[in-house]
C-alpha cells in the first residue's frame, strides 16, 4: 500500500512499505516537486526496521519533512505533541530494556 502525502511549497512525499527478509516492515520514499523526482531512497533511520506498517510509513515521512527543511530551506509542519510522545516512548522503551 503507497501512501501520498503533499507539502507546502509542491512537494510530494510517497512511501512504499515493505517487509523485509526478517517479516520487520521498512519504507522506500520517495520526493517530487511539480511532477519531478527530487530523491528516491530507502531512508537510514535510527531504527531500520519497524514492527507495523503505520509506522514504517509514519518514519518515512518524517524523514522526507527532515530532508525537504534541510535540502530546500522549507520548513515542513510537524506535531511537537507526536515529536514528545514518540520520545517518551522511545526512553521508556530503555528503561524497560535494562530492567531486564
Amino acid at each position: 500500500m503507497d501512501s501520498s502525502t503533499s507539502f507546502p511549497g509542491g512537494f510530494l512525499i510517497t512511501v512504499r512499505p515493505e517487509r523485509n527478509t526478517y517479516g520487520a516492515w521498512i519504507a522506500r520514499l520517495n520526493i517530487s516537486s511539480s511532477g519531478q523526482t527530487v530523491l528516491e531512497a530507502r531512508p537510514q533511520t535510527i531504527r531500520p526496521e519497524w514492527t507495523t506498517e503505520d509506522e514504517a510509513i509514519r518514519d518515512a515521512i518524517e524523514w522526507g519533512r527532515r530532508y525537504i527543511d534541510r535540502e530546500f530551506g522549507q520548513q515542513q509542519p510537524r506535531s511537537w505533541v507526536v515529536v514528545r510522545s514518540r520520545a517518551e516512548q522511545w526512553f521508556q522503551g530503555v528503561e524497560d530494556r535494562k530492567d531486564h
